[in-house]
C-alpha cells in the first residue's frame, strides 16, 4: 500500500513539474517578423532550447503576436497553428519544431516506430549528459532527443534499411558534431565523442577558442584560420612564420632544421620546381588557408617523395547554407617601395550544391642589395656589388563546386589559375684583380623577366560506405603550366675587349596528369585498413636559346642553346593496417613506386632513360599513458626518396653574367632516406622527440670554381649525409589573455662531398606570443633565430628577426584591422661562405625585411543554416587567440 501511495505521489509530482516546465510565462510583442527571430526571442526569455530544420522553419515565414506574461506553450500554439507547424516538448528544456505535413515515413512512425540508440562521451571518456541529438534525412529534421545523465540516447523512427541518415549533436562546452549512417549499421553511434571547446558561455552563444597548434598521432596541425597568421600574408610567409617550419631566402621549405619536404595543397601534390613553387605560394593569400598539416614521418598512404616529410596546406571551404565571403586588402611599405594586394573569397551553398571561388592580386616592388667577394688560388679576386630592383605582379584565382549526390556520395570539381609577371633588374659594379695586371672595373646589367602561367583542374569523388568512416575516394588532377623567361645581359668594362652583350630565352611548358583511388575500411572502432593506387604522368618541354649581339644583330649561340624534352611516369600502390589494443596503436604500411624516366636533348642529340622501383615501408607505434590521451610515447620509421627536379636534369648551361654559370645534370639519381623518430607528448600539448636520418645519394647544389675565375653552380649527387637531433614544442598559457607557442630544434648534419666532409651543429628557435585584451586589441610577437648551418659545401650564416602585429575587430566583429611590423630591428640578412678547391666565396644580401603594413578583412554572410537555436558556436572572437 505504501508503494502504491509513493508511486501515485511521484507521478503527480512529475506531471506537475512537467506542466510547470511547459508553462514558463514570458511577454512577446512582434508585428510581421520572421518566425526565426521570434523563436530566438522566445528561447532567450524562457531559457528553452529550441531546435528545428531550415526546411521546416523557412526564411519566408513571418508572424505577429501580442502576449503579456503568457505560457510559452500558448504562445507557440498561437504562432505555429496557421503555419501548419507544431511543437513538441522532448524534455523539460528542449522544444522541437516540426511540420504538420508529415511524410509517409513520418506517418508510419506513429504506428511502427523503430529505435536507434547510442552514447555520447567527451575526449576523456566521460559521459556527456543532456546533449542535444537531432536526426536528419536529406538535410531535413525528423526528430530529436537529449542524452540521459549517463550520456545515453534513443531515437524512435521507422528507419528503412539501406537508407542514409544523419545525427547532429551539440552540448554546452563542446564542439558540434555530425555523423552519417546507413540503417541498420549503427555501430558507429554507440560511442560518439564530442571535442571540448575552451569557451565562455553567455546567454545564447558559446565563444570557442581554436587551438593554434593541434597534436595528432602522426602530425601536428597549425590552425591558420582565426590566428594572427591569417591576415596580410602570402602562403609562403605563413609557412615562414609557422612553428617548426623553416623557409630559406630562395623559398626552399624545410622542417626540423634542414629536411626538405613535399608540399600538397588540398590532397594534390605540387609537382614543380622549388622556385616555381615559391612563386605559386606567394600568389596564395593567408585569408584562404584553413590549416597546415606538418607530417615529419608520413604513413604509406602519402607519396614517398620528400625525404624530410610532407607539408599539407588545406584551403578553406564553407559548407553552411547561404552566402559567405571575405574581402581583404593589404598595404606594406618595404623601405622605399610599396606592396599592395587585395582578395575576395566567396562560398555559396544551397541544398546539395556548394560553389566557391576566390581570387587575389598583388603588386610587389622592392630593392635588394648584395655583395660577392671571390678569392682564387692564384691570388686573384672578384668583387661585385649589386643593386636589385623587383617589380612583381601576381594574380591567382580558384573556382569550384561540390555536389552531394546523396547522403553518402559527394562529387567535386575545382579549377585554379595563376599568372605572374616578375621583373628583376640587376645593376652590378664589378672589380677584378689579377696579380701583375691592371684592375678591371665595370658595370654588369641584367634585366630578367619571367611570366609563369599555370592552369589546373581537379575532380574528386567520395563514397561513404558505412557509419564507421569507411570510404572510397577518387581524385583526378591535371595541370598545365608554361613560363616565358628572358635574361638580357650587358657588361661594360674599362677594358673594352671584355665587354659583352647577350640574352638567354628559356621558355618551358609542362603537363601533369594524375589519377588516384583510395579505399578505407573501418573494422569496428579499433581497426582500419587502407589501400590505394596512383598514376602520374609528366611531360616537360624546355627550350634554352642563347643569343649574342654581334654588329647590331642577334646571333644564336649554337654551342650553348638547347632544347630538352623530359617524360616521367609514376605507378604507385600502398596498403596500411592500423589497430588499437587498449592504449596501444600500431600502424604498419608498405608503399611501392615504379618510376619511368626519359630525357631527350634534341639539340645535342643526347638521350637517357631510367627505370627504378622502390619499396617504402613505414611503422608507427603510439602508446597512450593515461585515459585522457594527453600523455603518450610514439615511435616511427619510414623510408622515403627525393627525385631530381625536372629542370635539374636538363643538360643546359646558363650564363647569369661573366663570372657566374648555372648548369644542369642529366646524370642525377634519386636520393633515399631512412628516418627513425622517438617522441613523448605530455603536459598541455608539450612534446619532445629525437630523430636520426640517413640519406644516400644526396642531391645538393655544388658551388665549384672553374677556369677563368668563373663560379659554376650544379646539382650533384653526394655520397651520403647523416643528421640527428632533438625537437621540442612547448605551448605555454601564462594567463587567460597571454599564450605562447614555442619550438626548438637542435641537430647535427654531416655530409660527405667528394674527398672531404662537412660537419655542423645547428639549432633553430621560433617563438610566438599572443596577447588578447578583450574589447581592446590583440597583440602578437614572433621571434625566430637560426644558428649557422650547412647546405652542400656552403656554410650559411645565422638569421634572426622579430615581427609585431596588432589587431582589432569592429563592426560586430565583421571587420578586422591589422597593423604589422616585420623584422623590427632590421637584423634579417643572408650570408654564406664556400671554401672549396682553395677558392673562397663570400656572399651577402640584404632584403627590405623591415616593413610596415596595414591590412583589413571584412567577413559577410547571408543565408541559412541548420543550428541548435540555444547553443550556437560563435568562435570568431576567440579564434583570433592562440591557446593550447
Amino acid at each position: 500500500m505504501k508503494l502504491k501511495n509513493y508511486l501515485f505521489f511521484l507521478s503527480i509530482f512529475l506531471a506537475t513539474a512537467t506542466l510547470h516546465a511547459q508553462n514558463r510565462k514570458i511577454s512577446v510583442s512582434v508585428n510581421n517578423q520572421p518566425l526565426k527571430n521570434v523563436l530566438d526571442e522566445i528561447q532567450n526569455k524562457s531559457a528553452y532550447n529550441i531546435i528545428y530544420s531550415d526546411e521546416v522553419v523557412t526564411d519566408s515565414i513571418r508572424v505577429s503576436i501580442q502576449a503579456v506574461q503568457e505560457p510559452v506553450s500558448e504562445i507557440l500554439k498561437a504562432i505555429l497553428k496557421d503555419k501548419r507547424l507544431y511543437y513538441v516538448f522532448k524534455t523539460n528544456d528542449l522544444i522541437v519544431i516540426g511540420s504538420v505535413q508529415l511524410s509517409a515515413p513520418e506517418q508510419l512512425a506513429i504506428a511502427n516506430p523503430k529505435s536507434v540508440s547510442g552514447g555520447v562521451v567527451d575526449q576523456h571518456e566521460h559521459a556527456i549528459p543532456f546533449a542535444s541529438v537531432a536526426l536528419l534525412q536529406g538535410g531535413r529534421f525528423i526528430t530529436g532527443t537529449t542524452s540521459t545523465d549517463q550520456g545515453k540516447f534513443q531515437l524512435n523512427f521507422p528507419f528503412v534499411n539501406k537508407q542514409a541518415y544523419q545525427l547532429k549533436l551539440s552540448s554546452v562546452g563542446y564542439k558540434q558534431a555530425s555523423i552519417g549512417f546507413l540503417y541498420p549499421d549503427t555501430m558507429g553511434l554507440k560511442h560518439l565523442v564530442l571535442e571540448e571547446d575552451r569557451s565562455t558561455l553567455n546567454t545564447v552563444t558559446i565563444s570557442a577558442r581554436k587551438q593554434f597548434i593541434e597534436r595528432r598521432s602522426d602530425r601536428y596541425i597549425v590552425n591558420v584560420e582565426g590566428s594572427p597568421l591569417a591576415e596580410g600574408n602570402s602562403a609562403l610567409e605563413v609557412l615562414q612564420k609557422a612553428p617548426g617550419i623553416w623557409v630559406d631566402s630562395e623559398g626552399g621549405i624545410k622542417i626540423k632544421g634542414n629536411q626538405s619536404v613535399m608540399v600538397m595543397i588540398n590532397d594534390v601534390v605540387q609537382r614543380m620546381s622549388e622556385s616555381d613553387l615559391a612563386d605559386y605560394l606567394r600568389s596564395l593569400k593567408s585569408q584562404d588557408i584553413k590549416k597546415i598539416e606538418v607530417i615529419s614521418s608520413p604513413p604509406s598512404e602519402f607519396e614517398a617523395s620528400g625525404t624530410g616529410g610532407i607539408i599539407h596546406i588545406v584551403l578553406k571551404k564553407s559548407r553552411q547554407d547561404g552566402l559567405t565571403g571575405t574581402a581583404s586588402a593589404t598595404y606594406k611599405q618595404q623601405e622605399h617601395k610599396p606592396y599592395m594586394g587585395g582578395g575576395l573569397s566567396v562560398d555559396y551553398k544551397v541544398k546539395n550544391l556548394y560553389v566557391f571561388g576566390n581570387g587575389a592580386y598583388s603588386q610587389d616592388k622592392s630593392e635588394y642589395y648584395a655583395t660577392t667577394f671571390n678569392a682564387y688560388p692564384d691570388q686573384s679576386t672578384y668583387s661585385g656589388k649589386t643593386d636589385r630592383y623587383n617589380d612583381n605582379d601576381r594574380l591567382s584565382y580558384r573556382i569550384g563546386m561540390a555536389y552531394d549526390l546523396s547522403e553518402n556520395q559527394v562529387i567535386g570539381l575545382q579549377g585554379i589559375h595563376t599568372g605572374n609577371d616578375l621583373i628583376q633588374y640587376f645593376r652590378t659594379r664589378v672589380v677584378v684583380y689579377r696579380p701583375g695586371q691592371d684592375l678591371v672595373m665595370g658595370n654588369a646589367n641584367s634585366d630578367w623577366t619571367r611570366k609563369p602561367l599555370m592552369n589546373g583542374a581537379t575532380l574528386n569523388y567520395l563514397l561513404r560506405l558505412d557509419s564507421l568512416g569507411s570510404v572510397i575516394k577518387v581524385i583526378g588532377d591535371y595541370v598545365h603550366s608554361s613560363k616565358t623567361e628572358l635574361n638580357d645581359f650587358t657588361s661594360v668594362y674599362n677594358a673594352p675587349d671584355r665587354d659583352s652583350r647577350y640574352r638567354n630565352n628559356t621558355p618551358n611548358v609542362t603537363d601533369i596528369y594524375s589519377l588516384q583511388a583510395d579505399y578505407t575500411k573501418k573494422i569496428g572502432t579499433r581497426t582500419e585498413f587502407k589501400t590505394g593506387v596512383k598514376y602520374a604522368s609528366t611531360k616537360r618541354d624546355n627550350t634554352f636559346l642563347s643569343e649574342d649581339l654581334v654588329d647590331g644583330n642577334w646571333i644564336t649561340n649554337s654551342g650553348t642553346s638547347n632544347r630538352f624534352v623530359y617524360n616521367e611516369r609514376l605507378v604507385m600502390g600502398y596498403a596500411a593496417l592500423e589497430h588499437t589494443i587498449q592504449n596501444t596503436t600500431v600502424k604498419l604500411g608498405l608503399r611501392g613506386e615504379e618510376t619511368y624516366m626519359k630525357g631527350n636533348s634534341i639539340t645535342a642529340d643526347q638521350r637517357f632513360s631510367r627505370k627504378y622501383f622502390g619499396l617504402f615501408p613505414s611503422v608507427y607505434i603510439l602508446q597512450n599513458l593515461d585515459k585522457a590521451k594527453r600523455t603518450a610515447l610514439y615511435f616511427s620509421y619510414s623510408r622515403r626518396l627525393k627525385r631530381p627536379q625536372f629542370s635539374d636534369l636538363n643538360p643546359y648551361r646558363l650564363h647569369f653574367d661573366d663570372y657566374l654559370v648555372q648548369t644542369g645534370n642529366p646524370d642525377l639519381l634519386p636520393e633515399y632516406a631512412h628516418k627513425v623518430e622517438l617522441g613523448y607528448n605530455f603536459w598541455e600539448g608539450w612534446s619532445v622527440d629525437v630523430y636520426y636520418r640517413r640519406v644516400e645519394n644526396v642531391i645538393a647544389q655544388l658551388v665549384n670554381p672553374i677556369a677563368n675565375n668563373v663560379i659554376e653552380y650544379q646539382p650533384k649527387n653526394f655520397n651520403n649525409s647523416t643528421d640527428y637531433g632533438v625537437n621540442i614544442d612547448a605551448p605555454i598559457r601564462f594567463f587567460s589573455w597571454w599564450n605562447s607557442s614555442n619550438s626548438l630544434v637542435f641537430y647535427n648534419l654531416q655530409t660527405d662531398i667528394d674527398d672531404f666532409k662537412i660537419n655542423q651543429f645547428s639549432f633553430f628557435l621560433k617563438s610566438m606570443q599572443t596577447i588578447s585584451l578583450k574589447k581592446l586589441f590583440d597583440f602578437d610577437v614572433l621571434s625566430m633565430y637560426s644558428s649557422p648551418y650547412v647546405s652542400a659545401n656552403s656554410k650559411m650564416g645565422y638569421v634572426f628577426y622579430t615581427d609585431l602585429g596588432i589587431s582589432k575587430k569592429i563592426l560586430d566583429n565583421q571587420l578586422r584591422l591589422r597593423f604589422s611590423i616585420t623584422d623590427i630591428f632590421n637584423t634579417a640578412k643572408e650570408q654564406d661562405v664556400t671554401d672549396y678547391k682553395n677558392t673562397r666565396i663570400d656572399f651577402y644580401q640584404k632584403r627590405p625585411t623591415r616593413t610596415f603594413g596595414l591590412s583589413l578583412s571584412y567577413n559577410f554572410s547571408s543565408g541559412k543554416k541548420f543550428k541548435n537555436k540555444k547553443i550556437e558556436q560563435s568562435n570568431e572572437e576567440e579564434k583570433s587567440r592562440i591557446g593550447n
